[in-house]
């Protein structure tokens, strides 16, 4: 894939030409809170991160303390009497990783920061795409309406042209019923068509990061449904399974878990200590830095469990099932990624295919309807050929706007089976592309892969 389409894949909803549907998914970028949470997430295993990194080296601290002591002179066994020591030293502490379990603890944290990096960019793909999806419900929402407003004009000019007929005797009292109960149908729908574009707004307003209320306002304004101005890039099998986010954080939770493999058996091996002390002690303070004082110590210390009722190697068998259950969920996941752009891609194109008919449609039910409307007019028809006609047209107009908004989410839905619309940028993440061959996993079976709201358009 070249260049300039990676960059279209980045900031894909720029290519519907819609400068509040840009303004609207840069303050999602920016305000989410999910993603404020993924960043805390991560920060947090950062520090865990360096947590495990500070066990690997020495330990060091200091100390002093003072006392002062009289003992009893009643007892025969002793002389009695006062006494005082004074301490100054420091304590230091190492314990080597000689087996590797600190080196593969580390291992292990660093795939797991680099899995949640990942994760906070499949949120930006995931909440970039639906705040289009809700964006562009809520412009076809705004357009339905507007047909049914016009229909709803329609057919009262068809009921008063049906009451005029019933009073020149061309037409009967039923006729003007049925045209007052399509009339008074098709009134019925716009209270519930406003209820969902009022659920759009405010979906749209909590996913930049806002309240429910926030810029329904701005969005009340009617506006063109989505249209893709530009050709969708289409990424190869390989690519998609290098762009996916989710499947980066897939393969990263892998080699997380194939690193607590090497953790597990490094329990199963001696562990060893040195510890180091030197200070100063003295009876009288002042004498504690003079050279008879000093004292220090070193040593060695190792330990080896000789029995544990079969814990240690419970830890390795656990470890290495956790390793096959990742190495399976991202098995499953490569599949399903697969499986979602082949379904995007049937989506859109089979309604691209229906867009074609469907206008054929609504161009012909409209001359149907004129036709109709003429000779009843005339008195040369019955009102049931208008009523039909309406009805077609009607129902054409909307099938097309719900075929369009349809085509729109195919489109979207193929973006984010992609992985389009991570940000190149995730805190001070690691963001580099899935290296899938670097993977090593140590499976037991085998190797596999180890404020409120501002509209205003730019």
């Amino acid at each position: 894939m070249k260049n300039s389409d990676h960059d279209g894949l980045r900031s894909w909803w720029q290519s519907f030409q819609d400068p509040m549907l840009d303004s609207l998914v840069d303050q999602v970028l920016a305000r989410n809170q999910d993603l404020d949470i993924a960043l805390a997430r991560l920060r947090q295993a950062r520090a865990e991160r360096e947590q495990i990194a500070s066990s690997s080296g020495p330990t060091v601290s200091a100390g002093g303390s003072g006392e002062a002591r009289r003992s009893s002179k009643a007892l025969t066994s002793q002389s009695g009497g006062e006494s005082r020591a004074w301490h100054l030293g420091f304590d230091a502490s190492w314990e080597p990783d000689l087996f590797g379990g600190t080196r593969r603890a580390l291992e292990a944290a660093d795939a797991g920061i680099e899995a949640l990096a990942a994760d906070h960019r499949a949120l930006q793909v995931s909440l970039a795409a639906e705040l289009v999806s809700s964006y562009a419900g809520l412009r076809a929402t705004q357009q339905r309406l507007g047909i049914v407003r016009d229909n709803i004009r329609t057919l009262v000019d068809a009921e008063r042209l049906a009451g005029q007929a019933h009073r020149m005797g061309l037409g009967t009292l039923a006729d003007v019923m049925q045209a007052r109960a399509e009339r008074e149908t098709a009134e019925a729908q716009p209270p519930l068509m406003e209820a969902d574009i009022a659920r759009f707004s405010h979906a749209i307003g909590v996913l930049a990061g806002g309240f429910p209320e926030d810029g329904h306002a701005a969005l009340a304004k009617l506006s063109p449904m989505l249209t893709m101005r530009t050709p969708v890039p289409l990424s190869l099998p390989s690519e998609v399974i290098r762009q996916r986010p989710d499947l980066r954080a897939d393969e990263r939770r892998l080699a997380a878990a194939s690193a607590q493999i090497g953790v597990a058996e490094a329990e199963r091996f001696p562990r060893f200590r040195i510890p180091l002390g030197i200070g100063t002690t003295a009876s009288i303070i002042h004498s504690l830095f003079s050279g008879a004082s000093l004292a220090w110590s070193a040593g060695m210390q190792g330990s080896q469990s000789l029995y544990d009722g079969g814990r240690a190697r419970a830890g390795v068998t656990a470890a290495q099932a956790n390793a096959d259950a990742a190495r399976l969920v991202y098995e499953k996941d490569v599949r399903l990624a697969l499986r979602d752009v082949e379904d995007a891609l049937v989506t859109w194109t089979s309604e691209r295919q229906r867009q074609v008919s469907l206008s054929k449609a609504v161009a012909a039910s409209q001359q149907a309807l004129e036709h109709s409307t003429r000779l009843y007019g005339r008195g040369l028809s019955a009102y049931l050929p208008v009523l039909v006609a309406q009805r077609t047209v009607n129902q054409a107009r909307d099938e097309q706007v719900l075929s369009q908004l349809e085509e729109v989410r195919g489109i979207i839905a193929l973006y984010r089976s992609m992985g389009a619309g991570q940000s190149a940028r995730c805190d001070t993440a690691p963001c580099r592309p899935g290296d899938l061959s670097s993977v090593k996993t140590e499976l037991h079976h085998g190797s596999g892969t180890s404020s409120p709201l501002a509209f205003s358009p730019k």
